[in-house]
């Protein structure tokens, strides 16, 4: 299960924008599966996620209703010191040393000691403080992007993904 899905597409809400935006997908992509889909979130297995980024960009003007595709790295559990580690061992492997990078995270994380929620600032803080690359909140290289998701409506998941910051397409933000 750890990597049943690779890719992350939020769109409008409603059924109807939930079936266009499976057939528009589709259209553009060809062969993928549905892993699981919640209240405008689809996950998504491809065969490779950045391509299908590529291929998303060049056909944006039929995703009207999409706001964010995110391809995923990494599939691990909510806690913030597990994803930290891990984003410090991808950002080593992923981030030049004279690039910089932003942490951006989406839900709720939780402390592995006690399972308590983990305050938004204070589980970035601890991510970043294992990423030894320069910070750039404004204008960063890179990204990494931390997605909490609950899968299946039961288990909740976080996504991890350490990428330059062109490789999330955001559609209706401009910002990854």
């Amino acid at each position: 299960m750890k990597n049943s899905f690779n890719l992350i597409v939020t769109h409008e809400p409603g059924p109807y924008n939930y079936r266009y935006v499976l057939s528009i997908l589709r259209d553009i992509l060809g062969d993928y599966r549905v892993v699981d889909a919640g209240y405008s979130v689809l996950l998504l297995r491809v065969d490779d996620p950045y391509k299908a980024i590529e291929v998303l960009r060049d056909n944006r003007d039929k995703l009207v209703i999409i706001y964010r595709v995110i391809p995923v790295d990494r599939i691990l559990d909510p806690y913030v010191e597990i994803i930290a580690d891990e984003a410090g061992k991808l950002a080593k492997d992923k981030i030049p040393e004279d690039k910089t990078y932003r942490v951006s995270l989406r839900g709720r994380l939780y402390w592995l000691e006690t399972r308590l929620p983990a305050h938004s600032i204070d589980a970035i803080k601890v991510i970043a403080e294992k990423i030894p690359r320069k910070v750039s909140l404004e204008n960063p290289d890179y990204i990494v992007y931390v997605r909490s998701i609950k899968f299946y409506h039961r288990r909740r998941l976080a996504s991890l993904t350490v990428t330059e910051t062109s490789n999330i397409l955001s559609l209706k933000s401009g910002k990854p």
